[in-house]
């Protein structure tokens, strides 16, 4: 396009204006540092330490309630507490607290993995966890057992047709007076009312409360209440 004549040096100063902007755009740009962009540095995973099985207790000797409130203590759930009888002969009822702990499996120590239980055996009396003829409590029970054989008996005198004596008074003699042989097989000058030989010291029956019989060492003890020893002993 042809500018007039009286246009050109405005048209010049134009042209001029236009090419000193864009060079100093230039020069901004090329004068511009880029600032670094700062890394975030990332936090370190948390190690997480798992927490130990718990070990098994021990628990001889104790009632069936003083395990649980022991497994309570030390946060292991009642639930992994088993129970069964000592004895294949006997049949543990529902209601065994105050019964005693012959046994544990998996024994005192071990380590309880996270689906295991602890299996205890058994008893009405503590001095019956010490009592076992082939697993069973009572002697007459076990199948191999074969009693002893018995003399036949001898034959009767003819009978005489001499007067009889006149009859004499006999004092009977105390419970305990002579060696006798109790339920269990076991010899002893006493018995208890669950059929074992009276032992100074040890566990008696409830059922014997009170009474005074002979021990073993030819001792006259009681069974009475102690109550640094749950429930009662021969004494």
């Amino acid at each position: 396009m042809r500018i007039p004549r009286h246009f050109a040096p405005v048209a010049l100063l134009g042209v001029l204006a236009l090419t000193g902007c864009e060079g100093g755009a230039q020069n901004d740009a090329a004068g511009r540092t880029a600032t670094p962009v700062a890394t975030p540095t990332p936090s370190p995973t948390p190690t997480v330490t798992p927490t130990p099985d718990p070990v098994v207790p021990a628990l001889h000797s104790r009632t069936y309630e003083q395990a649980r409130a022991e497994l309570d203590r030390r946060d292991i759930p009642t639930a992994r507490l088993a129970a069964a009888a000592q004895h294949k002969d006997v049949t543990l009822p529902r209601d065994h607290d105050d019964w005693y702990i012959c046994d544990t499996s998996p024994g005192h120590g071990t380590r309880l993995a996270a689906d295991a239980t602890v299996t205890v055996k058994l008893a009405e009396d503590f001095s019956d966890c010490t009592t076992s003829f082939h697993g069973y409590l009572h002697q007459k029970n076990d199948p191999a057992y074969v009693p002893p054989r018995t003399a036949a008996p001898k034959p009767k005198p003819p009978v005489t047709h001499a007067p009889a004596p006149a009859p004499t008074k006999v004092r009977p003699k105390p419970a305990g007076g002579s060696m006798t042989t109790c339920s269990d097989g076991k010899p002893g000058y006493a018995c208890t009312s669950n059929g074992h030989p009276v032992v100074d010291g040890q566990f008696c029956p409830k059922a014997d409360r009170g009474r005074t019989l002979m021990a073993t060492n030819r001792t006259m003890v009681t069974c009475s209440y102690d109550p640094s020893v749950r429930p009662y002993r021969w004494q």
